[in-house]
């Protein structure tokens, strides 16, 4: 009754957390009576937000918003593409590389897109790229956000499964590199299998181009560089738009203001130190999941200080922007675990879990067979609702059979979360092309029909960590957390 009647609240247009507090409270209401159930669900928001755990949140959400605000974004582009932008579709493995690396500080698929989006897309396609090949390398870039830590989307699987947030965080290390390993030697071998002569999917950058400055992107804050060759002037494949670009042997390197190549590679260094932070302090158990979150807030703050130390008037704006985002988006993710804890007790009341399980168990079929069943079920969802909501109304009821069946429950987190943002690049509603058509102009319907090559990619890589859980379970175990 719940379940059902969620989903017709979601069709109506009803917000996710409103929805799902509704569909729970009718359902605890029907079970219990009205009576019981007032009492019942009274304790509910202050019990289900103030769990010491859930600190991990707004910390987690104020380093990346910091970082973000500071234009470490930007400067990550730039100091990726100095390195690879000589490899066939180098911009393109650059868009993938920034995307996962940023992954590491924002934690949101929807941050990376919109971070990446107007930047990796105007640069591509200024490049030869086709726009709509661009617009699905950064959607399916975007995905990479959910398995790198640090991950809310992880986090909060955790708290709802009852799963240990550092192993969770842990199991997604590996899982969040391969795929970005992965994906970059994918758009490689796209430009190198591409026809000769084609922009298409990007190409090495000629030895003998040389590059020339051009007016900066006011969007993006760069300046495009073209190449001058015996046949006229044609953009430079695989050349950063930075500003201002110089001619260096025909690399196309540009040299950029505000510090140039140190203050890129700098943006590198910020990243690295964070990513040990909340990984390095884990794995060696310096760090709770918690002291982790707080400790590398508390350094994306003295970063941004450092960063804006020149331009102190922008110091302030900076801090109160990034501070404002940490208690909206806070705001916004308690409300749907709030719902999503009444939704729970619902499901709870109505032993729909015990039953499911049950059932499950008496299936004349693997028990392999009945995971990848509930795994299959995710993709549509993914494909229509953002993936907190997906967690919130399946977790409650999946979580439990897959751990009753004997398989363990941080390997399977990692799964759902991974088939969940599959269904965030899923036609015909993947919301990451939404995201990044919304961006760039480019239609969404011509996003998703690019992205279903990026959408077999991704599913095969979770059908390897599917067949290799050790793939997922490895650090976790060796850290003493799995």
């Amino acid at each position: 009754m719940s379940v059902g009647l969620f989903l017709v609240l979601i069709v109506i247009e009803m917000q996710i957390a409103v929805a799902i507090s509704i569909a729970g409270t009718v359902g605890i209401t029907l079970i219990l009576g009205s009576d019981i159930a007032n009492s019942a669900i009274s304790t509910i928001p202050y019990s289900a937000s103030s769990k010491y755990a859930l600190f991990v949140i707004p910390m987690y959400i104020l380093l990346g918003s910091l970082i973000a605000n500071a234009g470490i974004g930007t400067r990550i582009y730039s100091a990726v593409n100095r390195i690879v932008h000589r490899l066939p579709g180098g911009l393109a493995a650059s868009a993938v590389l920034a995307t996962s690396i940023f992954s590491g500080i924002s934690g949101s698929s929807a941050a990376d897109v919109a971070t990446f989006g107007r930047l990796s897309v105007t640069e591509m396609s200024r490049n030869g790229y086709s726009r709509n090949y661009s617009a699905a390398v950064v959607a399916a870039a975007g995905t990479f956000a959910v398995l790198i830590p640090p991950s809310i989307t992880v986090v909060i699987y955790g708290f709802i499964a009852g799963e240990s947030v550092g192993a969770m965080i842990l199991a997604g290390v590996v899982p969040g590199i391969l795929a970005a390993v992965v994906l970059t030697g994918y758009v490689i071998t796209r430009a190198v299998v591409s026809p000769a002569g084609s922009t298409e999917f990007g190409r090495r950058v000629p030895r003998e181009t040389v590059s020339e400055a051009s007016p900066a992107l006011a969007t993006a804050g760069v300046s495009s560089a073209t190449s001058v060759t015996s046949r006229g002037t044609l953009p430079t494949p695989e050349t950063p738009s930075l500003p201002p670009a110089s001619s260096q042997g025909g690399a196309g390197a540009a040299a950029t203001s505000g510090g140039g190549l140190v203050y890129d590679l700098m943006s590198l260094v910020y990243a690295g130190i964070l990513f040990a932070i909340v990984v390095g302090g884990l794995y060696s158990g310096i760090f709770t999941a918690i002291e982790a979150a707080a400790i590398g807030a508390f350094v994306a703050l003295i970063m941004a200080v450092a960063i804006e130390r020149g331009r102190p008037s922008k110091l302030l704006p900076l801090l109160w922007k990034s501070v404002r985002e940490t208690v909206s988006v806070t705001s916004m993710i308690f409300l749907l675990i709030i719902g999503g804890t009444i939704f729970a007790t619902a499901l709870a009341y109505s032993r729909l879990p015990v039953t499911m399980v049950e059932w499950a168990a008496d299936l004349p079929v693997p028990p392999t067979v009945v995971i990848i069943l509930m795994l299959l079920i995710l993709i549509p969802l993914g494909a229509i609702l953002d993936g907190l909501s997906i967690l919130l109304l399946t977790v409650p009821i999946m979580a439990p059979v897959a751990t009753g069946l004997g398989f363990d429950g941080v390997w399977f987190g990692i799964l759902v979360i991974k088939v969940i943002e599959v269904g965030l690049i899923t036609p015909p509603v993947g919301i990451n092309a939404f995201i990044i058509s919304g961006i760039t102009g480019i239609p969404a319907e011509k996003v998703l029909r690019s992205l279903v090559p990026f959408v077999i990619l991704d599913l095969s890589f979770t059908a390897v960590l599917f067949a290799f859980p050790d793939i997922v379970m490895w650090l976790p175990r060796y850290a003493g957390l799995g």
